[in-house]
């Protein structure tokens, strides 16, 4: 088990909430479907936190056991494997559903202190479990005996039963805790000031969505990633990764830009003052300091009026903005001009 997928299936509310609802679902008596899909991230660890979570709500009072779903139909299955030669001897068959009646009645078979976990299971599989586990619990008329613990794909769509309840992964787990995953991730392990560990988080969740495990290996690649995420993202078209760049740079960098322009302006408000009003070649003309955007003051104040350095940060954002605005984007050095 590696340290991320710990931070997300421990941590991170949504993750942790569906493992612990699974839980207490299973600990109070009833039956439990978990959907996931090809995206849920580190399945493998996953099921060991789970049944991590399982073995303490349980306290040595059920014992889990897991199976690959296997071809035979699940009442038969159950009854070669928990129930004993003395207790097959006695099932008299008679009817359709009469394995799953005589598993519910039985007080001596191993299944009553039992959670079964089944796995793997294909679609066709999955349906045949769940209605004999609804079955079961029917039977059961809300006694406490043996429990299902069954993994579908995201796709099953049955309505819960009484004694079962369903779960979806993705329906859990928000795209907020996606994002607040990618900002833990990056904090922790991403180089760089806060800003650009922000950006970077940012971009990481436009670009892999709900696909965590994808979005922490690029947050782990840090300024590689963000000099060239095509590199990264293979299913993605170029299109679609400088729209995420946009997006993400329109929300952090021109808020920054805006900040520079009023502090600017503060900066050389008397100057402003003794050179307004002033007509510019586009025909606009600036009556207040507080209405000149960076393109503006680069017209009005010229290089001769101000600090080099100045001069020189004006230019990096009057261009950024222009940029922005016109739908293009920045390369990393420019964002990075900007967050300093």
């Amino acid at each position: 088990m590696n340290e991320t997928s710990e931070i997300w299936w421990r941590q991170i509310t949504g993750a942790r909430k569906f493992l612990n609802k699974t839980a207490e679902t299973l600990a109070g008596g009833k039956s439990a479907v978990i959907c996931l899909s090809e995206e849920t991230p580190w399945l493998e660890d996953m099921r060991i936190i789970l049944r991590e979570f399982l073995n303490k709500k349980f306290g040595g009072i059920k014992a889990v056991h897991e199976i690959n779903s296997a071809e035979t139909e699940p009442a038969n299955f159950i009854f070669e494997n928990f129930c004993s030669e003395n207790v097959k001897a006695e099932f008299i068959p008679f009817g359709a559903k009469a394995r799953v009646k005589f598993l519910a009645e039985r007080n001596d078979i191993t299944l009553n202190n039992t959670c079964l976990w089944i796995r793997d299971a294909s679609e066709s599989q999955a349906e045949k479990w769940f209605s004999f586990i609804a079955d079961y619990h029917k039977f059961l008329r809300g006694k406490s005996k043996g429990i299902f613990l069954l993994e579908t794909g995201a796709n099953f769509d049955v309505a819960d039963k009484a004694g079962v309840e369903i779960f979806s992964c993705e329906k859990e787990i928000s795209d907020y805790d996606c994002f607040a995953f990618n900002i833990f991730i990056a904090a922790e392990f991403g180089k760089g000031d806060k800003f650009i560990k922000r950006y970077l988080a940012e971009l990481v969740s436009n670009l892999t969505g709900l696909d965590v495990e994808l979005g922490a290996e690029c947050i782990k690649c840090g300024n590689d990633f963000l000099k060239n995420p095509r590199r990264f993202l293979k299913n993605k078209s170029p299109e679609e990764i400088e729209r995420a760049i946009w997006r993400t740079q329109l929300k952090l960098i021109f808020p920054l830009i805006e900040i520079f322009r009023r502090d600017f302006v503060k900066k050389y408000e008397s100057l402003l003052k003794k050179l307004l009003p002033v007509g510019l070649n586009s025909g606009k003309t600036i009556y207040a300091a507080d209405e000149a955007e960076l393109g503006d003051l680069y017209s009005i104040l010229g290089g001769e009026h101000l600090q080099q350095e100045d001069w020189e940060e004006l230019k990096v954002h009057r261009d950024a903005r222009n940029k922005l605005a016109h739908l293009a984007t920045l390369s990393l050095e420019e964002v990075q001009a900007i967050f300093k």
